[in-house]
């Protein structure tokens, strides 16, 4: 289970910006929820609009990025998705 937490731990410069949070702040964007710079970082911008969003869909208000939001948001979809030429 990967779950995203925006607790301070700090990380390599690599692993502090995953593909996954990027499209996850994409997704809450493009649904109307502001996350803030779109930059891959799981800051307090990032962890309101999850949190707003999570109450919108009726899920567990974790604040965190966990496999079910990912499913909702199509984070997957979003990483996997052919790329344009």
């Amino acid at each position: 289970m990967i779950v995203v937490r925006g607790d301070g731990d700090r990380l390599s410069p690599a692993a502090e910006r995953p593909p996954f949070v990027l499209e996850a702040q994409r997704a809450l964007r493009d649904l109307g929820y502001h996350p803030g710079p779109i930059d891959g970082m799981f800051g307090p911008q990032t962890r309101a609009a999850l949190e707003k969003y999570q109450l919108a869909e009726k899920l567990p208000v974790t604040g965190e990025l966990d496999a079910e939001t990912m499913q909702r948001l199509d984070v997957y979809k979003r990483l996997f998705r052919p790329r344009e030429p």
